[in-house]
């Protein structure tokens, strides 16, 4: 009897394997399933299923070898280092907040600011009427820095401008300056209107610079200025007599009003003898940019576009024709010597 029970349980389970689990049945696999399901899968490696390829079953896979630390920077990789950082500050892969960006961009305009006022132009004011009427008082120009640094020297004619060679500001209406108006024209927010003089260049450095006064005019190595086209109405070349010889790297300065110009002739009988050094100048004048109706460049009158160069050293002139001279007796003798070799010839 149990015999039969048994077969019949066997038999039960065996027609109800390959049938679906009915409605609160439970589902028997058959047993070939079930060894297919225990059986490991392609492609995974014995033992564990997430172990790697070649593991064996219980051990656990090898670390990885840690990264080799990058090599240090070369030299001149830290020259750049600086540009790179700077860019990266102010180009983010990430936009900021305006809030959070607008302090970066104050200071990144008061760095451009001083670069550009330190190495290319810088603003001034006229604070007096000596250069009238080319500038007038309160105006604006603008000063090129950049030559200086490429070691270009100022020429006759130019409009400098100069730091004080000595004393010379005694003369000059200097106006006060608070410690926010002082850092704002250090870094280059406000034109410059203190501590230097603007006047026009007349000689450079081995040039003889004469006037005879009563308004004579002023010559250059013997040439005559026509300074009709920049002078002050009404004003004279110089009432004063001078003749000076310009050292080297050295300046002769004039202002363009010369009845009230506090220049290189009221310095004469100073220690610097009226000269201004060519280190004390910050830069030549280009352009007039305030008040608007003022506005205009400053070029170099054509006066000064004349040769001064033919009397500019003593003996110049004696020099040149010799050296023209040579050539031509040369060729000359050559000339005889063959003319009379030839008549040799001939036995003339």
């Amino acid at each position: 009897m149990t015999v039969d029970e048994s077969s019949e349980t066997v038999e039960a389970a065996g027609n109800t394997a390959g049938k679906p689990a009915g409605r609160g049945e439970a589902m028997v696999p058959r047993p070939d399933q079930a060894a297919h399901d225990q059986s490991p899968q392609s492609g995974d490696a014995p033992g564990s299923p997430d172990a790697p390829d070649g593991a064996a079953p219980g051990e656990s896979p090898e670390p990885s070898e840690p990264a080799a630390p990058p090599a240090p920077r070369k030299w001149w990789q830290w020259l750049y280092a600086p540009f790179v950082a700077v860019w990266r500050f102010a180009f983010p892969k990430k936009p900021r907040p305006f809030i959070v960006e607008l302090p970066f961009l104050l200071a990144i305009a008061l760095v451009l600011a001083f670069i550009i006022k330190t190495f290319l132009v810088q603003a001034f004011v006229i604070p007096s009427g000596s250069m009238q009427q080319t500038l007038e008082i309160n105006d604006r120009v603008l000063v090129n820095r950049f030559s200086n640094w490429l070691g270009h020297e100022p020429n006759r004619g130019d409009i400098v401008v100069f730091q004080d060679p000595g004393n010379w500001l005694d003369a000059e209406p200097v106006k006060p300056k608070n410690v926010f108006s002082k850092t704002l024209t250090a870094i280059g927010l406000l034109p410059e209107d203190n501590g230097d003089l603007i006047k026009r260049v007349i000689g450079v450095g081995g040039d003889h610079v004469e006037s005879k006064g009563n308004g004579a005019p002023v010559t250059v190595n013997g040439v005559p200025l026509k300074e009709d086209g920049y002078l002050y109405p009404s004003n004279t070349p110089s009432m004063e007599p001078f003749s000076v010889d310009v050292p080297k790297d050295h300046l002769w300065v004039m202002g363009d009003h010369r009845e009230v110009s506090v220049d290189s002739r009221a310095h004469i009988k100073s220690v610097t003898g009226g000269f201004v050094p060519v280190g004390n100048v910050v830069g030549i004048a280009v352009l007039k940019v305030w008040p608007p109706d003022h506005f205009g460049t400053l070029p170099v009158p054509s006066t000064f576009k004349q040769s001064f160069q033919a009397l500019a050293a003593p003996g110049a002139v004696p020099v040149a024709a010799f050296a023209l001279a040579v050539p031509i007796t040369v060729v000359r003798r050559r000339r005889k010597l063959r003319t009379a070799e030839a008549l040799d010839a001939l036995g003339l």
